[in-house]
């Protein structure tokens, strides 16, 4: 770009639907994700209740309350007559809380804090002083059935008190090691996952022989996996700990000499991947399903209804993805290991001339590898630094981020959660000064709904005759109404508008008429087109940040 600093202007063009009504009431039937179109992130303690929802009036609230500690143990810690108020205005309620962190004060004796935590290589419980609570965290160990009651328990308190859904949260975060170990990966080696493991290693290889396992992973005459003896009785069979610490790795287990580390598998957290077959994944997955599945028969069994269920991160088996946007993550290989940057900024101000086009189409096509047809919400997590620099921004310049990358999100088939409030005492949209703007700025998805939902990035070549304007084009399952999206991305601390280019597309077959609509403008424009065997030819008079182009 010349080494110029551009601003970002979000262009869609959409062909002509009309719009469709709100979602029902939550409570008159089962809740669809396919007819959500505005999605809101405000989360509050289990007895506490955020009016800014009702004032947004969303389709959906993906987090509204979250189990933590102690609190959300008992039903009666719980504000569930709120869920009515919800209901009443149509807005699905998710109930959520975290699947992994614990302190030793959630549990009966030490004994049992010790047994539901997880372990490194050494069988020492992993220390998680990292999050710098004053109260000493560990992770939950998922592959003890124990803790999976456990969080099965709080879960069926809020199906008990009428949710729309449940979002668990860091399913797979209990496998890092922590600062304690650099994040190498030295965590998870407990007792139940090292049984696991023999069962994994046994159903895979099940005609090796003693020699087999001796000269392909190094195991050694005392220490073999065994078919006759029971997978869990780990002093007679394979104990996976003895072997790391006879082969110098109980320190680093995932280091590439070990030559279990690949069918050990190097957990992503947040992400379940689609193609990985290792052992974490594999029973990761398996455990995951079946609480999945015991929580939406549980809710038929007593409710006599289907719940929605969330986590975040890409994950299978769910209604939808709430994928939280935070730094470190696996998105985008960078040199410092941070990650996709979805909330650019430089030197305090919203860096606008970014796109996040390519890291947007890649978690919507990994969400429908793993999850299927299902929607894809992206919201800032927190507490970290893009919540911070997002908080940070000048008033107009936060109002800017949503404008351009919430637009953005939308113009590649994913939805944005606006966000409203956390549990960390971080000023409130209200607070901040920006209750108003998305309630108007909301107000332009409500009306045109019927353009946002269930699309997939269409295949056909978009050429915009400007620079800095990321354009795409979406086709509606099953109806084929394709619309065509232009975010302009010409921003220095304000947006730069765009004015008399054109935009053309490779179509399999022209339009009829095409409509143009924006949350920059009221109502819409019939904009001038010419289309010939296909090859699309659009004037564009103005883009400010984001239009759309309906082809009819």
């Amino acid at each position: 770009m010349s080494g110029m600093r551009w601003s970002v202007c979000a262009l869609t063009l959409v062909l002509a639907v009309p719009a469709q009504p709100a979602v029902a009431a939550a409570g008159s039937g089962r809740v669809r994700p396919a007819d959500f179109t505005v999605y809101a992130f405000s989360q509050s303690d289990v007895e506490q209740e955020d009016p800014q929802v009702y004032q947004l009036d969303p389709d959906i609230n993906i987090r509204a309350i979250g189990k933590w500690s102690t609190s959300g143990d008992e039903a009666a810690d719980y504000n569930f007559a709120q869920i009515g108020r919800y209901r009443a205005q149509g807005i699905a309620f998710m109930g959520s809380g975290t699947a992994s962190v614990i302190f030793p004060h959630d549990f009966a004796s030490i004994e049992i804090f010790d047994d539901m935590s997880t372990r490194d290589a050494d069988g020492n419980p992993v220390p998680h002083d990292e999050f710098g609570f004053p109260t000493p965290a560990r992770r939950g160990n998922i592959f003890n059935p124990a803790y999976r009651r456990y969080l099965l328990g709080w879960a069926k308190i809020q199906i008990d008190g009428g949710v729309d859904g449940l979002n668990l949260d860091e399913i797979n975060a209990g496998f890092s090691g922590g600062q304690k170990y650099g994040f190498n990966g030295n965590e998870g080696f407990d007792d139940y996952a090292i049984a696991d493991f023999n069962r994994y290693l046994l159903a895979k290889y099940p005609t090796y022989t003693a020699a087999d396992w001796k000269s392909r992973f190094g195991m050694t005459d005392d220490n073999l996996v065994l078919a006759d003896v029971p997978p869990g009785d780990l002093d007679d069979n394979f104990n996976y700990r003895d072997y790391l610490r006879a082969g110098g790795w109980n320190l680093n287990p995932l280091a590439a000499a070990n030559p279990l580390a690949a069918e050990w598998g190097r957990v992503t957290a947040n992400r379940m991947y689609a193609d990985d077959s290792s052992f974490t994944a594999t029973y990761l997955r398996r455990y995951w399903k079946a609480m999945v599945d015991e929580l939406r028969a549980y809710a038929r069994r007593t409710a006599h209804r289907e719940i929605l269920i969330s986590s975040n991160g890409l994950w299978p088996y769910v209604d939808f993805n709430s994928i939280g946007m935070y730094p470190w993550n696996p998105d985008e290989q960078t040199p410092d290991f941070r990650g996709a940057d979805y909330v650019p900024v430089i030197d305090g101000h919203l860096n606008g001339a970014k796109s996040l086009q390519a890291n947007y189409r890649y978690l919507k096509e990994k969400n429908a590898r793993i999850a299927g047809d299902v929607p894809a919400v992206v919201f800032i997590d927190w507490p970290n630094d893009m919540m911070t620099n997002y908080l940070n921004l000048p008033l107009a310049e936060k109002k800017d981020y949503w404008r351009i990358f919430g637009a953005e999100a939308y113009a590649n088939g994913l939805f944005p959660a606006f966000h409203l409030k956390d549990t960390v005492g971080s000023p409130t949209a209200e607070q901040s000064g920006m209750l108003e703007f998305f309630q108007s700025y909301t107000a332009f998805y409500k009306g045109h709904r019927s353009l946002f939902r269930e699309n997939r990035v269409g295949t056909e070549a978009v050429r915009v005759g400007a620079a800095n304007v990321a354009g795409s084009l979406l086709v509606r399952r099953g109806t084929g109404t394709r619309t065509l999206h232009l975010v302009n991305h010409n921003y220095d601390r304000g947006i730069i508008a765009q004015a008399g280019f054109l935009v053309e597309a490779d179509l399999r077959s022209c339009p009829r008429r095409v409509t143009m609509v924006s949350p920059d403008f009221p109502g819409s424009k019939s904009p001038a087109f010419s289309c010939r065997q296909g090859k699309l030819r659009v004037t564009v008079d103005r883009l400010d940040y984001y239009d759309v182009l309906v082809l009819r």
